[in-house]
């Protein structure tokens, strides 16, 4: 009997990492951080042979804790690199294009010394929204041409972002059997969304191309990247640098879709293609949001006030359903 080949096998991932500060108004939760985490994540990569992975760091973060960019001098010298993720992680969708330039120029302020080590300067655009209109994308993108600057896209994600408030609850609490089904399911889910997005891609562009993956910089990525890692090599997945995978023209061009939808590349690859991909997002986050439940400290409510918090410090109006 023919087998469908598994979309994993023989799949070229560059892996990379965002927001290792956390972002304002979301801190790490009590005995953990920013450099628990790099340092749980730089043995993962070792562990499994993943090269010259890129960190997008909003630094909004670090004017409360200047001491925390002193990872990153960790992060490169275990052979990784830095890029540009803004200041203050604000969507595109809600900023004017001067304001969110300079939002840019800012964090490169504060990150030139670590950018400027690496073979490639990468910029990342805040929640993966690069502009709900061609004509604010075509600004920040003049910009970033004029700055030296490659979007580095995201070509496939598994919504670990969604199970770190969950997780810190279960911190909170003390509840060790939540953080395990956390953990595993987070494991899981990661595999499951990875062949998903990578046979959407496929059957939308009409190859299978070099794909970026992107892991954020929480107390429970840090606790599962290993396994992630491991389980997806067993089946099959290369480890490439994010250099080669973007002399991959699906990366370097970029997606043919303009939305302002919270999508990966692969999600707007297939909904231009007419593509359906199926439990993305997993449906299995409505029962992570049930886990070591505390009144207020909802994904969402989480998520609420730390935007509330950034609004402080630029005027903007955040729009939830751009999450939908």
């Amino acid at each position: 009997m023919n087998q469908t080949p598994d979309p994993l096998n023989g799949l070229r991932v560059a892996v990379t990492v965002d927001d290792q500060f956390q972002w304002t108004g979301i801190p790490f939760p009590e005995g953990h951080g920013p450099k628990s985490v790099s340092r749980a994540m730089i043995e993962a990569f070792a562990n499994h042979r993943v090269p010259e992975v890129y960190a997008f760091n909003s630094t909004a973060p670090t004017e409360d804790d200047p001491g925390a960019l002193s990872i990153l001098d960790d992060w490169c010298a275990a052979g990784h690199h830095v890029g540009n993720h803004t200041h203050q992680h604000i969507s595109l969708n809600w900023l004017d294009v001067d304001t969110y330039l300079s939002d840019v120029d800012k964090s490169e302020e504060i990150l030139r010394p670590w950018i400027e080590r690496a073979p490639s300067r990468y910029f990342r655009y805040a929640f993966a929204m690069d502009g709900d209109t061609w004509e604010k994308t075509r600004g920040v993108q003049t910009h970033l041409t004029r700055t030296g600057y490659l979007s580095s896209p995201v070509t496939l994600w598994f919504y670990d972002a969604q199970f770190a408030v969950a997780y810190q609850r279960a911190l909170a609490l003390g509840d060790r059997e939540a953080q395990q089904w956390l953990e595993d399911v987070l494991v899981q889910t990661a595999v499951d969304q990875t062949r998903r997005q990578a046979a959407a891609a496929a059957r939308a562009i009409g190859r299978s191309p070099a794909h970026i993956l992107l892991i954020h910089g929480t107390t429970v990525a840090g606790a599962t990247l290993d396994r992630i890692l491991a389980e997806l090599a067993r089946l099959g997945v290369e480890y490439i640098t994010s250099e080669e995978a973007m002399r991959d023209p699906a990366n370097a061009v970029g997606s043919p879709r303009t939305t302002r939808q919270f999508r990966n590349s692969s999600q707007k690859w297939a909904e231009f293609a007419g593509v359906a991909l199926d439990d993305v997002p997993p449906a299995i986050l409505a029962e992570v949001e049930e886990v070591a439940k505390i009144d207020g400290q909802s994904w969402n409510e989480v998520l609420g006030g730390a935007t509330a918090e950034w609004a402080k410090r630029i005027p903007f109006t955040p729009m939830p359903s751009d999450f939908h």
